[in-house]
């Protein structure tokens, strides 16, 4: 394999990589979550680790529910 096609193939996988590791975030921004702000700053701070990581995506996906 020459070297652009494993340059492509990289990059491509790195943007794979990237956009798994910020589903959280993108989750929260696209719905508007009540928390988005705390999602990404967890996502940011704990996502590297698959507990973190987790947890981020759970709460991003959960409904939202007002006290009214």
């Amino acid at each position: 394999m020459d070297t652009l096609a494993l340059f492509i193939v990289m990059a491509i996988f790195s943007l794979f990589v990237l956009l798994l590791y910020l589903t959280p975030t993108l989750m929260a921004v696209k719905h508007q979550h009540q928390y988005k702000t705390w999602i990404i700053t967890l996502n940011l701070t704990i996502g590297w680790t698959l507990l973190g990581w987790l947890f981020v995506l759970i709460w991003s996906t959960r409904k939202q529910y007002y006290l009214v």
